[in-house]
């Protein structure tokens, strides 16, 4: 029983994982709709941003390579997103960045652990209780910090 408790996240229980995980996917679906077509940048954000972040993470926790070209152009949409918080209008160009990286980040989902995905909304809904998520957010999952060494 101990070592089932050590893989759940803090704070959260088998109910509210599922609920978090269920939210997520909605998420998903909307975030592919809104950066295609909506003129609201904060939607845009909001929504892409929730879902390259939970993609990402369960990438990393499985183990792609930072290398990976798949992480470059998630890479890519979550500066994309990060350069359209605060704006109202989305360039063309921008757009497309973040159209691209959630059609990525779509494709990726049915090749990931499903328990990395969950983990890593379950990381989001944590964060996002916190207060907002910020690219120094993606960043630390990008560049973990190594364990502390035991001397």
């Amino acid at each position: 029983m101990a070592a089932l408790k050590n893989r759940r996240r803090p704070g959260l229980n088998l109910v509210e994982r599922a609920v978090i995980a269920n939210e997520w996917r909605h998420v998903a679906l909307e975030a592919q709709m809104l950066a295609m077509c909506s003129l609201d940048g904060e939607k845009v954000v909001n929504k892409a941003g929730r879902m390259l972040f939970v993609v990402l993470g369960a990438c990393i926790a499985d183990g792609v390579e930072q290398d990976d070209p798949n992480i470059r152009i998630l890479r890519g949409a979550v500066n994309a997103v990060h350069d359209q918080a605060g704006e109202k209008d989305i360039p063309h160009m921008r757009r497309q960045s973040i159209v691209i990286g959630l059609q990525t980040a779509a494709a990726l989902i049915p090749e990931l652990n499903r328990k990395s995905l969950v983990d890593a909304a379950c990381d989001l809904a944590l964060k996002l209780r916190a207060g907002d998520v910020k690219l120094s957010d993606f960043e630390a999952i990008l560049n973990p910090k190594p364990a502390a060494v035991a001397a």
